[in-house]
């Protein structure tokens, strides 16, 4: 179960072993601590030390978001994990690394291409020229899938650029297709902006921004399970403060979790244009936008899906694929990067 707690004021705290969340001393929640595998704090929350302790006991995952980004997490122990990190770090002078990029992007590729083939099939009787504008793109990726696969190289340095400019062309193909079933009132033309996405221009932006930082989350804890070395990554080159390693693996789940949660409340009105407000001439999501999203965002990681003979939930597999990484990276398996089956 994952608890959020959200807005000004809160607070989480102990009370006779049980987590409490309250509001100027009113009792909102209450909740045990071992039925909660991730506690998500956002907007200007509170929580006291004694939670803190009992979470770390029972192994709780506490996220703590500010704005679009992780601004701090308390998660498990790690587990001996020296073989895996030692071999994490020498890939990164070998094919090993080389393979690893190559397979984030291409099933980001496919996942973009697969959703793309979703939208048109759900067009194809009511919007027959949008449904084939879309099938158009999802082709056009298919084409960056075939010359992802022609990059070789003896280690990630030597084709990195390479590997990113075939993820950048499929890219802009996939978010012009997405924008063209964008309703015009949201003002969404792609993943775009004069500073980066992450400064949203948009509400659309902002609410792939902030799914995104969920889905960070998600994948940063999964990574430090399995036992690698969040900040030692393939595609994503190393930079200060940037875990590298759960980026690349969040490439393979922005489709299925994060994109197709935002289109859904965006086609559906669910979230409107003005569930928003601007603040230095960035969007920032209101409370109940932001409310919406989480919840769709997590029942996205909680619905289940076919992976390797097994009915597993998104969240799971996300684990799944860290520790696969792992085994690979200490040649102990294969790996395959996940791919939806919509």
């Amino acid at each position: 179960m994952r608890l959020i707690v959200d807005g000004f004021g809160k607070f989480v705290g102990v009370e006779n072993g049980m987590l409490v969340v309250k509001k100027k001393n009113q009792i909102l929640r209450k909740v045990r601590a071992d039925e909660l595998n991730q506690l998500l704090i956002t907007g200007k929350s509170a929580i006291s030390s004694d939670a803190l302790i009992l979470l770390a006991e029972k192994g709780v995952d506490v996220v703590i978001l500010s704005g679009n980004e992780v601004a701090a997490r308390l998660g498990h122990f790690l587990p001996g994990t020296v073989k895996t990190r030692r071999e994490q770090y020498l890939a990164y002078y070998d094919r090993r690394g080389v393979f690893l990029a190559k397979e984030f992007v291409r099933a980001k590729l496919k996942n973009q291409s697969s959703f793309l083939f979703n939208l048109a099939k759900a067009r194809k009787e009511t919007k027959p020229k949008l449904a084939e504008k879309l099938i158009e793109a999802r082709e056009a990726i298919e084409r960056d899938i075939s010359a992802l696969s022609m990059i070789e190289g003896a280690k990630i340095d030597d084709v990195r650029d390479q590997i990113l400019g075939v993820e950048g062309s499929a890219s802009e193909t996939y978010w012009n297709a997405i924008s063209s079933i964008i309703p015009p009132d949201y003002l969404f033309t792609g993943r775009r902006g004069d500073r980066g996405p992450r400064f949203a221009q948009d509400i659309v932006n902002a609410m792939l921004n902030y799914g995104y930082a969920v889905l960070h989350a998600e994948c940063l804890k999964a990574v430090e399970i399995a036992g690698l070395d969040p900040y030692a990554g393939f595609l994503h080159a190393d930079r200060s403060g940037r875990t590298s390693i759960s980026l690349d693996l969040m490439e393979c789940f922005r489709q299925p979790v994060v994109d197709r949660s935002v289109v859904k409340l965006v086609t559906q009105s669910q979230i409107k244009p003005d569930d928003c407000r601007f603040e230095n001439f960035v969007c920032i999501l209101n409370e109940d936008s932001k409310k919406r999203l989480l919840s769709e965002i997590f029942e996205r990681l909680e619905a289940k899906t076919q992976y390797k003979g097994k009915n597993m939930s998104l969240s799971s597999v996300i684990r799944s694929q860290a520790r696969e990484i792992a085994s690979f990276l200490k040649n102990e398996g294969g790996y395959e990067a996940f791919t939806q089956n919509w």
